[in-house]
């Protein structure tokens, strides 16, 4: 089995990917394609400190992957995923090209994203390095600062408080600070 990219329009995967499985099947060929992937992954999505809401999220838009068995990849199977309406191209070395089958090291890590279990956390927050916020959650409650650090990979921040007269430095994550 080999995996192939399509490039479609963008916030259309999962209507191209529904119409491709559709037509494989009223033309009886849908045998030959093992699996179509859509790019997405489950992020937690945090808004205003406490709500939390789960939801899909694409994170290649406008590609869809499609899982062939390498001697099925004929023109016939070809033609019939170019006529699907938003099925724009297959990724290929040139223009005009038949397309190649994407290498383990290239399709791996989006495999592993896309069929990953966890949710994801992501903030609908964005805080910037001087940028004045006050804590709301914690024990630094009610406390104002501004943002010395910024760790997006770990969505914290880190803040500089006064406390007792002096500047303490506060490691909190997005969703406990608030920008004014």
């Amino acid at each position: 089995m080999a995996w192939y990219a399509l490039k479609v329009r963008a916030s259309q995967e999962k209507k191209v990917s529904d119409r491709i499985r559709n037509e494989l099947v009223r033309l009886g060929i849908d045998h030959k394609v093992r699996d179509i992937l859509v790019p997405a992954e489950r992020v937690l999505e945090e808004r205003k400190g406490t709500k939390k809401r789960e939801r899909e999220r694409i994170f290649l838009p406008g590609y869809l992957f499609i899982e062939v068995a390498a001697e099925e990849f004929v023109p016939e199977l070809i033609q019939a995923l170019r006529g699907i309406p938003d099925v724009l191209y297959f990724v290929s070395p040139a223009r005009g090209t038949p397309p190649i089958p994407m290498s383990e090291s290239e399709i791996a890590p989006i495999l592993s994203r896309a069929r990953s279990v966890s949710a994801a956390v992501e903030t609908s927050q964005s805080f910037e390095v001087g940028q004045l916020v006050r804590i709301v959650e914690g024990p630094f409650s009610g406390f104002e600062g501004y943002v010395a650090e910024v760790y997006p990979e770990k969505q914290r921040i880190q803040v500089r408080v006064k406390i007792f007269n002096r500047e303490t430095p506060v490691e909190l994550p997005y969703s406990h600070a608030e920008r004014l």
